[in-house]
């Protein structure tokens, strides 16, 4: 598989709103180089653990600039510039961005620092260490690829602890951008007795069907690849999962109330800017949706809400 690396040139300030852009977008991988970082430890003559640096670690005057880099399949390269670049237009950014082939090297070599995650009665393991971790949480196993959702994410964390709040037993379940699959995962393993998982990323869905393998659960899941803001899709479901952005949540939500959930059903939203949550909140509400729940962590919100019967 070719991958490409997305670069954008910042600052210290600006790092974390563009690896949040990265991943609002769907990147799996993002890498920051920053030399402040190390100046910053340099300064820290009370925490300092190296006797030795080498000197082009450094950052000098001249070399403040901050390197983000998100990582995207090929095919699906020019796509995911644009929306990268209305996304920083959003913030208010105005920064270089650069494309190169992908350094495979790296990317392997971030699978030795991925270690289990916990959120709420799960906990996501790498698939190169299924046997090897004790818990008594709901286990999924996951190997990633370039497909996004490790659980590393708030947006993902926030999903599944509000799945931790429902009982999925006997339920259909709907993933609506499912990545690589997480949530669709956790709801079958939860006792759901189907779920139907879509994304228009080919990689991510070739990411869900080979995780959907590792955890055993691939014939109680369909994994399609599938545009669903077009709403081609004649699908009903008691639950739906939805970790996209805002503006695409605001876009299916007539759909989702019409067509796709069914009545007393919840629906999970998430990847919202928290700045956004009032939006989406005013977007559903007038469609018969009742929150139920409204978590939020580093910037970021997941909505809780059920379908009111009669509406």
């Amino acid at each position: 598989m070719i991958c490409k690396e997305i670069m954008v040139i910042t600052d210290t300030e600006g790092a974390e709103l563009v690896s949040d852009a990265f991943f609002i977008i769907g990147c799996n991988g993002v890498k920051i180089d920053d030399k402040n970082d190390i100046k910053q430890l340099t300064n820290d003559k009370d925490n300092l653990y190296w006797d030795y640096i080498e000197e082009n670690l450094l950052c000098t005057e001249d070399d403040k600039a901050v390197k983000v880099s998100g990582f995207v399949s090929q095919e699906l390269l020019e796509e995911k510039l644009e929306e990268l670049k209305s996304v920083l237009n959003d913030y208010g950014l105005s920064v270089k961005i650069s494309v190169a082939d992908c350094d495979i090297d790296w990317y392997q070599n971030w699978k030795k620092y991925y270690k289990p995650l916990e959120a709420g009665r799960y906990i996501i393991i790498p698939e190169w260490q299924k046997g090897q971790v004790r818990s008594e949480k709901i286990k999924i196993y996951i190997n990633p690829g370039m497909a996004f959702g490790t659980g590393e994410h708030q947006s993902t964390r926030l999903c599944l602890k509000l799945m931790s709040e429902l009982d999925f037993t006997g339920k259909r379940a709907l993933d609506i951008g499912c990545g690589s699959g997480i949530l669709g995962i956790a709801a079958i393993k939860s006792n759901a007795r189907s779920c139907h998982m879509c994304d228009i990323d080919s990689v991510a869905v070739e990411a869900a069907k080979q995780n959907a393998l590792i955890n055993g659960v691939q014939d109680c899941v369909i994994i399609e690849n599938a545009d669903w803001t077009k709403n081609n899709a004649d699908i009903k479901a008691d639950i739906i999962l939805a970790n996209l952005t805002a503006d695409i949540l605001i876009n299916i939500s007539q759909a989702v109330a019409d067509k796709h959930i069914a009545e007393g059903g919840y629906l999970i939203c998430s990847g919202i800017i928290k700045g956004k949550s009032k939006q989406v909140k005013e977007c559903f509400e007038p469609k018969g949706f009742i929150i139920e729940k409204n978590l939020e962590e580093e910037g970021w919100s997941a909505l809780l809400m059920r379908k009111s019967n009669g509406l």
